[in-house]
């Protein structure tokens, strides 16, 4: 394996840990034994093909199986009382600290989303999801140091669907064209940035923590996380006038954390890329004007020039 092939291996152990911990169910001991071994098995190859800087990633990575390791202890090992139970998912807890700690030196910026919510971040759910948003930082990271080619501010790994890159172009040629009408706040703007695996863009579209996207090619399929409800109310509003969507939001609690907030079914791959392009800073349109710029939105009086503009019309 060369080092350009770890981010894909990555990208596809985070979405089996993404997958299980929306699950909706205590994960079996398999299970997590399962991801735990992939985990062990992805630091063992990051050994043999990363050095320097970017060797750190090793690390981390073990420490992602040690964690998932502690969690399946605290769920399945009924030999443990619930105050042993409790000191392994702080155990859990505190190796996903130290996991992140090597992700800020690696990649430069944070990982973790759960710990936002306090206490509750010792809910498997949210331990699991902060595995994977780390393993999704790492790939991320090793994706951009070094990917088979760049197509604007999209990192295109080796063997993506042409369908797949052409949607990120999209939503690059939609961001620019944005900027252009300073849409955007800086530190959005500075953060923009897509990376096509397979049949798959996965787009972070904020600066905020976990503020991400996808595109999912082979289920005809969008994911998009937040967790400001009016943001997530107009996105799918634009999802589904601009790009034919059909949309759900998630009541959830951990929805935008460790769920989407918003699932949309979409026809059209590159009209809801260009969607997607809009979402960017909308936290901070919608608290400048509050209230009018929602009636404004759904009367269509911004995103009619808008969408003129990036071909969305019609």
């Amino acid at each position: 394996m060369s080092r350009w092939d770890l981010p894909e291996r990555l990208f596809k152990i985070e979405a089996g840990l993404r997958e299980l911990a929306a699950g909706g169910r205590v994960p079996t001991e398999e299970e997590l034994e399962r991801w735990s071994d992939e985990l062990y098995g992805a630091a063992e190859a990051c050994d043999r093909v990363l050095v320097g800087e970017l060797g750190a990633a090793c690390d981390a990575l073990r420490k992602a199986s040690m964690a998932l390791g502690s969690l399946m202890h605290a769920l399945h090992n009924r030999a443990l009382t619930t105050i042993e139970r409790m000191r392994e998912l702080e155990n859990a807890d505190q190796t996903l600290d130290d996991i992140e700690e090597v992700v800020k030196r690696v990649a430069g910026r944070p990982c973790r989303w759960g710990k936002q919510l306090g206490e509750a971040r010792l809910r498997y759910t949210l331990l699991i999801n902060d595995v994977a948003a780390c393993v999704h930082v790492l790939a991320q990271r090793l994706l951009e140091a070094g990917p088979e080619r760049r197509e604007g501010r999209c990192a295109v790994a080796k063997g993506a669907r042409r369908e797949a890159v052409e949607a990120c172009k999209e939503w690059d040629e939609a961001v620019s064209a944005l900027d252009g009408w300073e849409v955007y706040e800086a530190a959005d703007f500075m953060e923009l940035k897509g990376f096509v695996v397979d049949g798959k863009v996965q787009l972070r579209v904020g600066s905020a923590e976990g503020h991400l996207a996808e595109i999912d090619l082979e289920e005809g399929v969008v994911r998009y996380y937040d967790t400001d409800a009016p943001v997530n109310r107009v996105v799918g509003e634009l999802m589904a006038r601009y790009a034919g969507a059909t949309c759900e939001l998630s009541g959830d609690e951990e929805a935008g954390v460790s769920k989407p907030s918003l699932v949309c079914k979409v026809r059209d791959p590159k009209r809801a890329a260009r969607v997607l392009a809009l979402a960017t800073s909308m936290d901070i349109r919608i608290r400048r004007r509050s209230y009018d710029i929602l009636n404004e939105m759904e009367r269509g009086c911004i995103e009619r020039e808008v969408a003129k503009h990036l071909g969305l019309g019609g």
